[in-house]
């Protein structure tokens, strides 16, 4: 248990007043605290204000030693959660915040860069869309580097600076991510690709840093990328579900895979959100990451859905958003298990119990997030639509970018080549047809 006791030293009047903080045999720290009293009006024994008729603030004062007590104890207990490592640098920060007595900001250390970067991507601007910010997703991908780094320095009980950002803090710090956190290998290895980012913009803003740090390299595994092939989509849309969320489920999983976005567009859609063309029906939405507006042609498939429920998309689980999100990506596993999508194949998946990703072998419908309607819509018509316009559906910046991100296989390829050779040859044997006949 903590404790904190007051004292002072000599007879000088006025005389600082010190605090002693005790966590434990190795945390037993002393500093002055902003605070003066005269010696006569203090009793070092009990760390206490004497009470003499003479001293008209004493209560005042002691009450202000009550409240800095209290609010260092209480900061002290939540940083048992692991947000702080408790040193004399702690102890001084608690003072410097209860006295709103601020210092300034040393940005040389990668911690206090981290809040630099992320202020910097509030305000960048976009260079495709002229629009300022970034998008909230990003914002918060750099947030949580920011604590997985904070994380480490606690457990190596040392500050680092961006300077000490080498080899040797790569090593260190994958291993801390992948046997501390437990963290999937691609997860570890995009964090890696993150805290670069972060360096090189401090080198680039004229910071001081490793000269290793070119050297340092993120990495990723290749995994199965998993998506719904159409014979699926004919299931899921055939099985008969009893329980409404499971119908509404499957509804938002069925027009998010024939509309290709992310599941933050696609659970905001309304029926304002289709537009008229002449005789065609859109769906226009502005994209939450790009800040790109995209016009989407409604599929038949959409539209019978759309009809049964008198032109309405289907409603949300929540009013919030992020529950919503959640609650979806909860019930589409239940959809596609009801589906029969029994497969099994590897990939990554959340465990409910640790809440940690793990690799391994799974039934395809234990696999299944929001994230695999854009991938189906992608992957499902790459090769059919020019992928220029796909380009424009999905978001994705570049072609290189986009075949990654779908789920061809190296057999999906072959197959399709297949497909295209027959297709030629069948077309080389009517034109050799029609020259004879010629």
């Amino acid at each position: 248990m903590a404790t904190i006791k007051y004292s002072i030293r000599g007879n000088n009047n006025p005389s600082k007043i010190y605090i002693r903080f005790v966590a434990n045999r190795e945390t037993d720290i002393k500093l002055a605290i902003p605070l003066v009293i005269n010696p006569a009006y203090f009793n070092n024994a009990s760390g206490k204000i004497r009470k003499v008729s003479q001293f008209a603030e004493r209560d005042n004062l002691q009450n202000e030693l009550d409240t800095l007590e209290s609010y260092i104890i209480s900061r002290y207990n939540k940083s048992g959660t692991g947000s702080d490592i408790v040193n004399k640098d702690w102890l001084n920060d608690c003072l410097n915040t209860h006295f709103n007595k601020a210092e300034k900001t040393d940005n040389n250390f990668i911690l206090n860069y981290c809040d630099l970067y992320v202020e910097k991507l509030e305000l960048k601007t976009n260079d495709r869309t002229g629009e300022l910010g970034t998008s909230k997703a990003t914002v918060t991908k750099y947030k949580t580097i920011k604590l997985k780094i904070q994380g480490f320095q606690e457990y190596k009980r040392h500050k680092y600076k961006l300077s000490e950002i080498d080899l040797k803090y790569r090593n260190d710090f994958l291993k801390y991510l992948l046997e501390v956190e437990k963290l999937s290998r691609n997860t570890a290895g995009r964090y890696i690709k993150f805290l670069k980012t972060i360096c090189l913009d401090a080198q680039k803003s004229g910071y001081t840093v490793s000269p290793q740090l070119q050297q340092i390299k993120g990495f990723s595994v290749q995994i199965d990328k998993i998506y719904l092939n159409w014979d699926e989509l004919t299931e899921i849309e055939k099985v008969d579900l009893k329980q409404p969320h499971l119908q509404d489920a499957r509804d938002w999983l069925l027009i998010g895979c024939y509309i290709g976005q992310r599941v933050g567009d696609l659970l905001q859609l309304t029926k304002q959100d289709i537009k008229q063309i002449g005789n065609l029906d859109f769906i226009e939405l502005i994209q939450q990451k790009t800040k790109k507006r995209v016009s989407i042609l409604v599929h038949d498939k959409v539209r019978a859905i759309l009809d049964k429920r008198n032109g309405n998309f289907p409603p949300l689980y929540s009013k919030n958003i992020e529950s919503s999100k959640a609650k979806f990506n909860l019930y589409i596993k239940d959809v596609c298990q009801e589906a029969k999508l029994n497969e099994t194949i590897s990939g990554a998946r959340i465990n409910p119990e640790t809440s940690r990703k793990e690799n391994g072998d799974f039934k395809k419908w234990e696999l299944v997030t929001s994230h695999i309607c854009r991938r189906s819509f992608a992957t499902n018509y790459y090769g059919d639509i020019p992928t220029g316009l796909l380009l424009n559906v999905t978001g994705h910046s570049t072609e290189k970018e986009f075949l990654n991100y779908i789920g061809k296989t190296p057999i999906d390829y072959a197959q399709q080549m297949a497909i295209y050779w027959n297709i030629q040859s069948q077309k080389q044997e009517k034109e050799s047809v029609l020259r004879i006949a010629e």
